[in-house]
């Protein structure tokens, strides 16, 4: 009879203990913001191109890599941003052809973040990729940019 009584009592414990998702969302939000702040940089640079908007896809596919739960600013690097169902995603291209949708995907570690921009546009034709990398800076308690990769057509 002490097993079930040690449970009972032991559950709310643990709950209580666990730690609280949501409390991630902030630095995920920053951290996000920040890689897509990075991007618009490095595409305005290597590919001399200007954003008004961005479309994001909001993918939610059960995967490691989708687009989490979280609320990014309107404008980045005064840039508009739209996080888009893939489907609207799909529409907005077939409506006006240089819209610019990008499949980000993001893993964001203790130490490390890693993004990937896959962008597309023309249709939905697949125009490069960039790959931003971080390392967990615990001295400003914030992700400093480690490196940036281009990669174009013809893609590997």
């Amino acid at each position: 009879m002490q097993k079930p009584i040690i449970l009972f009592l032991l559950i709310p414990l643990l709950a209580a203990c666990q730690q609280n998702k949501p409390a991630a969302k902030p630095g995920l939000t920053a951290v996000y913001t920040q890689a897509i702040g990075d991007f618009i940089v490095a595409a305005n640079e290597q590919n001399k191109t200007n954003f008004d908007t961005l479309y994001f896809g909001k993918r939610a596919n059960g995967q490691p890599d989708d687009f989490p739960d979280i609320e990014l600013p309107a404008t980045i690097n005064h840039t508009v941003i739209r996080l888009v169902l893939p489907e609207e995603g799909t529409r907005l291209q077939n409506q006006r052809k240089q819209r610019v949708y990008i499949n980000l995907m993001g893993w964001v570690e203790p130490d490390t973040a890693s993004f990937i921009f896959v962008v597309f546009s023309n249709g939905f034709t697949h125009q490069y990729d960039y790959t931003i990398n971080y390392r967990y800076n615990p001295a400003t308690q914030k992700y400093k940019l480690k490196n940036v990769q281009f990669a174009g057509p013809p893609f590997k």
